[in-house]
């Protein structure tokens, strides 16, 4: 159990919000952004269902206004495979330890970082239902262990040719139903605490304010800013996550 005080949750509902804007930017990244810096405030077995616990609630509404502009059939292949992925991701949480999850995190945003840089080169939609269901099993396995499906899914959907705001709505969809299954199976392992969802709930709040400030940015772009701006965020939450699991593995081994 966490010990409640006034710095952590202030720094949760912190975290959160900024998390959140870059949601409401790109169409993902909460995750990706808010579990290494709570992870500073928690160890990663809380900080992961504290972030599951927030999408599962907050972004419901977004997932229902993005319904109109997604891309169905490539959710269906890439979400059912999610779900059959994430347990698997969610017991590798509870087993190993913070410090191995921390290094994990940090090598799954620095994958987010490479499979944008790479998507979109080929003009078109590369990817058939094989690779589709490929990348969903890991976008689970990363789901349960990290509460991180982004890198896989956002490398799929940004390498085909949809425009910017179906992109955006599709991997809102795919993240709200990897969300559930990840929450359920941290519910059934024992993960999800009375502080997890106290915490949860207090950045509510933050979590919808960010998001709608994100979105507002986002009607503002382009389909080439928001590639750049996606990047740009991916680097910036690779390095801030690497350096303390690196830190962290340096101690060990003096």
């Amino acid at each position: 159990m966490l010990g409640m005080n006034a710095a952590l949750a202030a720094g949760t509902v912190a975290i959160v919000f900024a998390a959140a804007v870059l949601r409401g930017l790109t169409g993902f990244g909460f995750a990706l952004a808010a579990v290494p810096m709570l992870g500073l405030l928690m160890p990663p077995a809380q900080a992961v269902p504290v972030s599951m616990c927030i999408v599962a609630v907050g972004g419901v509404f977004g997932a229902q206004r993005a319904m109109g502009a997604c891309d169905w059939p490539s959710i269906r292949r890439i979400a059912l495979a999610a779900v059959v992925g994430t347990p698997a991701g969610v017991y590798l949480l509870k087993h190993i330890p913070p410090e191995a999850a921390r290094i994990a995190i940090a090598l799954f945003t620095l994958a987010a970082v490479f499979g944008v840089a790479r998507a979109g080169r080929n003009g078109g939609r590369p990817f058939g239902p094989a690779r589709a269901l490929v990348y969903g099993l890991v976008a689970g396995l990363f789901n349960g262990l990290a509460s991180m499906p982004g890198p896989p899914v956002v490398a799929y959907f940004m390498s085909s040719a949809l425009s910017r705001e179906a992109i955006r709505a599709s991997m809102l969809i795919v993240f709200q139903i990897t969300v559930f299954t990840g929450l359920a199976s941290a519910l059934a392992l024992g993960l999800v605490t009375r502080d997890t969802i106290m915490l949860a709930a207090l950045s509510l709040p933050g979590f919808w304010i960010g998001n709608w400030a994100g979105a507002r940015l986002f009607a503002a772009g382009t389909d080439q800013g928001y590639r750049r701006i996606a990047l740009a965020c991916l680097v910036a939450m690779a390095l801030a996550s690497a350096a303390p699991a690196i830190s962290g593995l340096l101690r060990a081994a003096h």
